[in-house]
This record gives C-alpha cells, sequence and structure tokens, in this order.
C-alpha cells in the first residue's frame, strides 16, 4: 500500500458524476443558498438570478434610488416574520453587477455614470459606528478594483488613448494595459501627454502639484496614495473626512456622478449599537449625506441604502426622529413608499416557480438543449415552495435535498408525494416551519407603523 503521504486528491474528471442518470453535471442547487459573491460557483454567486420574480423591486430601485434625489434608502424585508432567505443579498449583488457593467447607463437612461460598492456589516461587532462603516466602504472598493478603474478612467478620458481602447479592453486587463505605461508605449501613445492630463485634471479637483505620489503619474504611485493601510485611529479621527470628501472628488475627478452604496444586513450593526451609538450613527448619517460641510452632503455624490426589518426598525426609530432623519427618508409610515424597496417573498405564481427552477436546472444540465423541469414535476415545485413559506433561499436548500434523494433512491421523477415524503424525513434539516400561508396583515403588527 502506498504512504498516505502520497495521496493527493482525484481531479474533477477522475470523479463519477453521481447525477449523471438525471441529466446533470452537478447537484443543481446550491447546498448553502446564501451568496457569496467572489465564489467560482454560479450557484451561490449571485450570477443565476430571474429578474422576472424581482420587477417591481428593480423598478422601485430604479425610481427611488438611481433616478431620484434621494440621498438615502431603505430596503426593508418583510420576510424576517418567516425566516432568513428571502433574496435580498441575490438582489443587491445583482444590482450593483448590472449598473457597474456599463456604468449606470442603463438604469439612468444614459443621464448618470454610476458605480455601486456592496458592504455588509461584520458579525464581530466592530461595524457599530459610521466611520467604521467607512473604512469597510473603501476596502470594498478596493477589492472591487474601484481605483484602478478610476486610474483608467482618468487617462482614457483625456482623448489620446480613443486608437488603443477596443471591446478587448475590459476589468480583466486594465493592469496590464490602460494602467501600463510600457503597454502605452508599445502602442506609440504619448505617456507624458496622458499624464499631464490627469494631473490637470486632478488639480482641478483639489489635489495640488506638491503632491508628488499623486502626480508621479503611474498607477503604482496612484494606488500609494489610497492604500488601505490606515488603522482604526486614522479612520475614527478622520476616516469620514477622508471617504466622503477626498475619495468623492478623486471619483468625481473621472466623472462619476454618483456611488451607491449598498449596506446590506444594517441589523449586524444597529442590533449591537448602545444607546449613545445609534444616536451618533443617525446623526452621522444627516451630517455626511444630508446638511453637513463634507463634499457629499453638499452635492449628493454618495447614497447609501440600508436594509433593514421590522425589530431594527423599531430600535433605530427613535434616533432617526431625533436626528431629523424622518424629514428626508422617512422610517415608517404614510410617505415610506418614497425611498423604500419592499422585500416581499415570491408571489404564489406557477410559472414564475418553474421560472426559478429552470434558470437552476438548466444551468447543470449536460443537455443544453433540454429546457425542462425534469426530474420534477410542477405539482411538485408548486408544493415545495408552499412549504418553504414562499422563500426562494428555503425553496432552493428543499430542491438540494429533493436531488441528493433522488440520486440514493435512483428516483427519475421527483412529484408532490416525494416531496411530502422528504419533507417529513427532514424537517430538521430544513429548520423550515410549516406554515398556513398566511399573509402579511395577519402578523404581529410592529410598534412602528409601515
Amino acid at each position: 500500500m502506498r504512504n498516505k503521504l502520497l495521496r493527493v486528491p482525484r481531479k474533477a474528471g477522475e470523479i463519477q458524476n453521481k447525477y449523471d442518470f438525471l441529466g446533470f453535471t452537478r447537484n443543481p442547487f446550491p447546498v448553502e443558498p446564501s451568496v457569496k459573491p467572489y465564489s467560482d460557483d454560479a450557484r451561490v454567486n449571485g450570477s443565476i438570478f430571474l429578474e422576472s420574480i424581482r420587477e417591481k423591486e428593480i423598478k422601485d430601485f430604479k425610481e427611488n434610488i438611481v433616478n431620484s434625489p434621494n440621498k438615502i434608502g431603505l430596503l426593508m424585508d418583510f420576510a424576517a416574520y418567516k425566516g432568513r432567505g428571502i433574496g435580498k443579498t441575490a438582489f443587491l449583488n445583482h444590482m450593483k453587477n448590472k449598473i457597474n457593467s456599463d456604468f449606470g447607463e442603463d438604469f439612468s437612461n444614459g443621464n448618470s455614470v454610476i458605480y455601486v460598492v456592496y458592504v455588509s456589516p461584520s458579525a464581530d461587532k466592530s461595524n457599530r459606528r459610521l466611520d467604521q462603516i467607512a473604512h469597510t466602504i473603501f476596502t470594498s472598493m478596493h477589492n472591487e478594483g474601484l481605483f484602478l478603474t478610476v486610474f483608467c478612467r482618468l487617462r482614457a478620458l483625456s482623448g489620446l488613448l480613443d486608437d488603443v481602447l477596443d471591446e478587448n479592453i475590459n476589468e480583466s486587463n486594465y493592469e496590464q494595459t490602460i494602467a501600463n505605461d510600457k503597454w502605452l508605449e508599445e502602442k506609440g501613445i504619448d505617456v507624458r501627454a496622458v499624464n499631464s492630463y490627469v494631473m490637470d485634471v486632478l488639480s482641478k479637483a483639489g489635489f495640488y502639484k506638491d503632491q508628488p505620489d499623486m502626480f508621479a503619474g503611474s498607477y503604482e504611485n496612484f494606488m500609494n496614495l489610497l492604500a488601505d493601510n490606515q488603522g482604526e485611529f486614522f479612520w475614527k479621527k478622520s476616516g469620514l473626512e477622508f471617504l466622503f470628501d477626498k475619495v468623492e472628488r478623486i471619483l468625481t475627478a473621472a466623472q462619476f456622478t454618483n456611488c451607491i452604496i449598498l449596506l446590506d444586513e444594517a441589523e449586524k450593526m444597529i442590533q449591537y449599537q448602545n444607546f449613545n451609538e445609534r444616536r451618533a450613527f443617525c446623526d452621522n448619517l444627516r451630517t455626511y449625506f444630508i446638511d453637513g460641510n463634507s463634499s457629499n452632503a453638499i452635492d449628493g455624490f454618495f447614497k447609501i441604502v440600508l436594509t433593514i426589518h421590522p425589530n431594527s426598525q423599531e430600535l433605530l426609530m427613535p434616533h432617526w426622529v431625533a436626528a431629523g432623519l424622518d424629514r428626508f427618508c422617512s422610517l415608517g409610515g404614510n410617505t415610506s413608499s418614497a425611498n423604500t424597496i419592499f422585500f416581499r417573498p415570491m408571489p404564489d405564481d406557477s410559472s414564475m416557480i418553474k421560472e426559478l427552477a429552470e434558470i437552476y436546472l438548466n444551468a447543470s444540465r449536460i443537455d443544453k438543449s433540454d429546457n425542462s423541469i425534469k426530474p420534477f414535476t410542477q405539482q411538485a415545485i408548486d408544493y415545495a415552495m408552499e412549504k418553504s413559506d414562499r422563500i426562494p433561499g428555503k425553496f432552493l436548500k428543499l430542491m438540494y435535498i429533493m436531488i441528493e434523494k433522488a440520486v440514493n433512491n435512483k428516483w427519475k421523477e421527483i412529484d408532490q408525494a416525494k416531496v411530502n415524503l422528504t419533507w417529513k424525513d427532514d424537517p430538521s434539516e430544513l429548520k423550515v416551519e410549516e406554515s398556513d400561508d398566511e399573509d402579511l396583515s395577519a402578523l404581529p403588527e410592529t410598534k412602528i407603523r409601515l
């Protein structure tokens, strides 16, 4: 027997595909139905998204956030009473990817140049203040390559690179092309003239030519100025001014008109805040987004969308009102629809349920011409959605389990009876309560009227 120190895992192609007899390359549904944006797995990275089930929410996002003067917006998760998994994180990441793909040209009807940043507070209580959130936003900007894009836009807008800018130039090769002095020189570009243009634009934006790190011209020096290496003391003392003034001026110099911050899972921050921290958070929102002295408060470059739940709404409401934010962004009441995207469970619509199942099934089919919902019947997926309280995340988990059951039991068809059998066999694994499909009006009322 070979020594175990020499053992290596089998390559993907060497492992027998147990889903082959069902016509799949793998289980089409995610074992963990949550969004992991940087994963290569399409089942969890948000690239599989069905816009037809969120048409109302997309329309509200366009009207209340993108094409609205609102500086603060809300996404209210109405499924909190029935459990997690309604799809708001997938929705926010889809909005980010959709807008960033053309810098908001489609969503704004060509009127604006927009970049979207997604952030989610950590669960370790380290994101309780707005300055800590600002640091998280700045880190996300770095991780998503925003400043590389800014540098390349500054160069591209000089008009001196028109002959080399084609459909082959994109985010995947910016650093090797537009940001690379040697590449530009090999293409016959006058790099000194390009850098001179960038220097003039940044000077007009409030940066001076005696700042060599900014005006040395190279991408490396530009990034050194924006390095994410400042400590907690810097962010506590100067972080808000840095993000909402200095970073804004750099982005506007690159002719972005707005940056939308999607603050997901805000309850992770709100529930750990004490009384004074909640008050300070609301006060700072007003100062840096509404009527303070920062560049952002004056011109509204940054917008922020907070994802909240009814329970976090109740915790935040008295401080929201005390800060006067209710005049600019209603946290509840008759005018909240002007700044809020209401996120509800999926409608009881068989065609939508079928579309949602199909988009996952088809992504893993061996036969790409097969657009059916096999091995499921329509009654089976309708019943699975009913048992999942019309919460997409729960539905996807149940569908995953059904495929695994089919493999283990050699089922070639999954009907309603098999779904019911699986439901009774695995209630603890699903962690889903059966419901009478009550409507939202029958839920316990919050202290704050929505």
